[in-house]
């Protein structure tokens, strides 16, 4: 049976980026290959990836069966996700001006981007969840309405992903773009993960590894601008 809301969530994944590189153009890709050429072995990578490692820490049995592989449904981590996407991107870019770094800040808005309609598309999928609240949406199958994280998720990360191309073309070091993109995406993660229904009071895995990587991604960003400043004939941030 296909998942119409999942399938809708992808296709606006990689089509509001595919959209948005007509207007944030990525130099470091060939003429002949799209965004979306871009995206889609690093996105396959990064849902394996990300879908293996949620069976190694949730139900480890059941690696190795297909069936359970393809409920995708049931959770995705999503770091070691993003870490295996953004890898294989690296390794697409090996070649490209500006080497692997050079091709992941390009990317880095346009990504965030569809992150961001990712988390839009809830409205597809099972309904926004949220607190319970007088105002807001009402999610399938419940009767009361919830404010939608997600949608306010995606807000602050379509904000933060224009302040990230912001940022490529203002000079910013590749490093220091890139750390800048995980670390809104992060600090947005963990912030929602607060309001998004969960089992007892303890944080989430969602909320914890969010604020390591915001803390760590924070870290790099800053430590590359320096880098970046002590370098000759560096543009300033």
């Amino acid at each position: 049976m296909i998942d119409f809301g999942l399938l809708v969530s992808v296709i606006a994944a990689l089509g509001v980026p595919a959209l948005l590189s007509r207007f944030w153009s990525v130099s470091s890709l060939a003429p002949e290959t799209t965004v979306v050429d871009a995206f889609l072995l690093p996105a396959a990578v990064g849902l394996v990836v990300g879908r293996l490692v949620t069976l190694a820490i949730d139900d480890p049995g059941s690696i190795g069966s297909v069936s359970d592989m393809l409920v995708i449904r049931s959770g995705v981590e999503f770091w070691p996700g993003v870490a295996a996407a953004m890898a294989t991107a690296a390794w697409q870019g090996r070649r490209a001006p500006g080497g692997p770094l050079g091709r992941l800040a390009d990317l880095t808005p346009l990504a965030m981007a569809g992150y961001g309609t990712y988390e839009a598309a809830c409205l597809f999928r099972d309904g926004c969840y949220g607190p319970v609240s007088a105002l807001g949406l009402r999610p399938d199958g419940l009767d009361v309405k919830m404010v939608p994280i997600g949608l306010l998720m995606a807000i602050g990360v379509f904000a933060t992903a224009a302040l990230a191309r912001g940022l490529c073309r203002s000079g910013w070091p590749a490093g220091a773009v890139i750390a800048a993109g995980l670390a809104f995406i992060a600090i947005t993660r963990s912030v929602a993960s607060i309001w998004l229904p969960r089992l007892g009071s303890a944080p989430t895995r969602q909320h914890t590894t969010s604020v390591g990587v915001a803390v760590l991604a924070g870290g790099a960003c800053l430590a590359a601008v320096r880098l970046g400043r002590r370098q000759p004939g560096a543009a300033a941030p």
